[in-house]
């Protein structure tokens, strides 16, 4: 779906992105992602960018301060400051991520939790809290149409602050996503 998107730079940071033509960019490591970023910032022609996937920046950066400090309670930093990074040189900036599984047992029933980002409580909070919109992207098995929600329930944490998307359950279409200001 996000090679649909025109104008946009896929960074692909686990190597799946091959299948598809486009815009991409394959990072294997925290370092060449800061050296794309420095080029990026000495100027690009790309309207969007997307990070696919978060969850390798935020081992990379895991791993990094494990590297550098001995600890790993600052991992969330780096993760966000790279999100500000992109930020700062793109317009938009898309994130995928991997869904976590969650499932509680209580008294023999299974209690569903919210899908949410596969990552650590803070960071993923702070992380949600910075979009305009969250959305699953999903495939409609009956016609098997690419979709994105937008709504949150009990099961699902997603939603948006831009009116137009709030609420919303649609096939993925990058014009209704994305509208022009006029």
């Amino acid at each position: 779906a996000l090679s649909q998107l025109d104008d946009c730079l896929i960074i692909d940071t686990e190597g799946g992105a091959n299948m598809v033509e486009g815009y991409i960019e394959t990072v294997k490591n925290r370092e060449e992602l800061i050296e794309l970023l420095k080029q990026a910032k000495e100027g690009h022609d790309y309207k969007y960018v997307a990070i696919d996937t978060i969850d390798k920046i935020a081992l990379w950066a895991e791993k990094t301060v494990c590297q550098e400090e001995s600890v790993v309670g600052m991992m969330r930093e780096k993760v966000l400051n790279t999100v500000n990074i992109l930020k700062e040189i793109f317009p938009h900036v898309i994130i995928i991520g991997h869904r976590k599984w969650a499932k509680a047992v209580l008294e023999s029933k299974a209690i569903v939790e919210p899908e949410s980002l596969d990552l650590t409580g803070k960071l993923k909070s702070m992380l949600m809290a910075d979009c305009d919109a969250i959305g699953y992207v999903y495939r409609d098995s009956e016609k098997d149409n690419l979709m994105v929600s937008f709504k949150a329930n009990e099961a699902l944490e997603a939603g948006s602050r831009s009116p137009h998307l709030r609420g919303k359950e649609m096939q993925l279409n990058w014009k209704k996503i994305y509208k022009e200001k006029k």
